[in-house]
């Protein structure tokens, strides 16, 4: 069993380490009342690179969205990121780190912000061959005590993987209601951060449309290598349909559908019928469907056959004709990719699954994106630059 042990004594820095005055700092400030966000820059001192790993909480999805909290909190307050780690769902079986640049292009994403990759950190501080230093843990106490396996989670595979001791100089507690301000003036003397606050701070960042958020996905691309594998899943798409119409040929136009029912009800299946239908009788053209669902049984497929126009496919389809040679964590990022190549993509509301692939869309503009509505006789909207945002929980 590995230990993690919070050093809060303060003792001597390592000589790489080194404090330099500050110059300039930005301050956070969200004014509730007129719902906007305004950065203001305010004059101090300069400081040194600043280093900050945020922990990420949940399925892969909802740790992208955490990641993305965290890429803003780094640009608002010009740390260096962390590039974390990434994990499995709680549902598979598999419970080792996912590396974060094997599922997306850092060279990208190098454009929106700065970084470093967990390797290149790791390899930074460390005082031996098997021990590591991060200089302070700040965590927000009175919110994420019922949140520790997280944080725990990410420090024990991760010592894991790299056979490594992390130990930490100092242990800081923000208040319940922290702001912006507080994180800056508590972590202005750290150089690394491990941070772990609670998952819904900070929610103002994904209410209206902003430039960091836009900064962040114009691109935040997966890597070539799924792009190209993606690619190859899309070809063996026409060989696989079902439903009214059963053919292959003139499959030109894909859609693709993120239906949310099983370990969590959106709506159920025939309001996502009826908007499909909606959007296929008032002229949005697609050949052939893609269903983003691995939760749907025979009824629901049943159900399907007889009310669409169109020929279609499902993830228990596709993950059925390549399960030999892709695990199930890897078949999610692949299917996303589809939703994300598709010239149109149909988003469920209020899921992370779906508003990755939105978001990615919209502002990397590549190709449609409707969103459906979940009251009954509503229809779905058009996604546009001016409307985007990513969904809350």
């Amino acid at each position: 069993m590995i230990t993690i042990v919070l050093h809060l004594n303060n003792q001597t820095e390592f000589s790489h380490y080194r404090w330099k005055k500050f110059d300039t700092y930005l301050k956070y400030t969200y004014n509730s009342s007129k719902t906007t966000m305004n950065i203001t820059a305010i004059t101090s001192h300069k400081r040194s690179s600043q280093y900050i790993w945020c922990v990420n909480h949940y399925g892969p999805n909802n740790q992208l969205k955490d990641f993305v909290k965290c890429c803003i909190i780094a640009m608002i307050n010009n740390y260096t990121l962390i590039i974390p780690p990434l994990f499995p769902h709680y549902r598979q079986k598999h419970k080792g780190i996912q590396l974060f640049d094997h599922f997306y292009d850092l060279k990208q994403l190098r454009h929106a912000l700065n970084f470093i990759t967990l390797d290149q950190f790791i390899s930074k501080p460390k005082i031996n061959s098997n021990r590591m230093m991060i200089d302070c843990y700040l965590q927000q106490i009175e919110l994420i005590a019922a949140s520790a396996w997280y944080p725990n989670n990410t420090l024990i595979l991760t010592q894991r993987y790299y056979k490594i001791n992390i130990d930490f100089h100092r242990l800081i507690n923000l208040s319940r209601n922290f702001h912006m301000s507080e994180l800056f003036n508590k972590s202005k003397d750290c150089s690394s951060i491990f941070l772990h606050i609670d998952y819904t701070i900070f929610r103002q960042f994904f209410l209206f449309p902003n430039i960091y958020i836009k900064q962040i996905f114009e691109h935040l691309y997966r890597t070539p290598l799924i792009q190209r594998m993606t690619s190859q899943l899309i070809k063996q798409l026409p060989q696989l349909v079902i439903g009214k119409n059963h053919s292959q040929t003139n499959l030109s136009t894909l859609a693709v559908i993120h239906i949310r029912i099983g370990d969590h009800i959106v709506m159920n299946i025939s309001m996502y019928i009826k908007q499909i239908l909606y959007l296929f009788n008032n002229g949005v053209h697609f050949t052939h469907l893609h269903i983003m669902c691995p939760y749907l049984n025979s009824a629901d497929i049943k159900q399907l056959t007889d009310n669409l126009p169109i020929v279609f496919t499902t993830s228990q389809h596709l993950l059925h004709h390549v399960n030999f040679v892709l695990d199930s964590y890897l078949f999610d990022v692949l299917e996303q990719e589809i939703a994300y190549q598709a010239p149109i993509f149909i988003a469920s509301p209020r899921t992370t699954y779906s508003a990755t692939v939105l978001m990615q869309k919209v502002y990397q503009e590549q190709g449609t994106v409707y969103v459906l509505s979940t009251k009954k006789n509503n229809h779905p909207l058009l996604v546009t630059k001016q409307n985007v945002k990513y969904f809350e929980q």
